[in-house]
This record gives C-alpha cells, structure tokens and sequence, in this order.
C-alpha cells in the first residue's frame, strides 16, 4: 500500500447503501413538503403566477431524485453480490 492509497477516504459498499437509503428518505421527506404545498394552494387563486408551477417542477425534480437514488442502490447491491460471489 502506498501512501495515496492510505490518505484516501474508505467508501464501502455499506456507505453507498446507506447513502442511497438516506437519498430516498429525503426525497420523501421533501415529496411531503410538496404535496402539503400544491394542497394548500388549491385553496388560493389557481390562476396566480407560480402558485403550483414550481410545486410540480419540483415533484419532477423528486422523481428523478428517487429514481437516481435507487439505481446508486441497486448498484451497491449488485456490487455486493459480486464481492460475495467472489469470496465464496
């Protein structure tokens, strides 16, 4: 082992599990936010400039997130799997 090899930070696979777990919750989190909001907003003028808009933009935004999230997760499993594979 050289030292770079040393100085450089330990990611495993549980980190990156864990990660994209965490990645999940917070876009759920922020789909809760979102949904009270576009609620809320129903009950005010509908036609007013970026009264739900941005709420919608933003569920896209979510989507997306979750979807990249969940793919890094279906990575650091099928990375897992590999590593076990090879030990066994």
């Amino acid at each position: 082992m050289n030292v770079t090899d040393s100085a450089r930070p330990q990611y495993t696979n549980s980190d990156a599990a864990r990660s994209a777990v965490e990645g999940i919750r917070e876009q759920f989190e922020r789909l809760d936010r979102n949904v009270a909001e576009v609620a809320q907003d129903e009950n005010s003028d509908a036609f007013a400039p970026g009264s739900r808009d941005r709420a919608l933009v933003e569920q896209q935004e979510i989507v997306q997130a979750v979807r990249a999230n969940a793919r890094s997760l279906e990575a650091s499993n099928q990375a897992l799997g590999t590593i076990i594979d090879i030990k066994v």
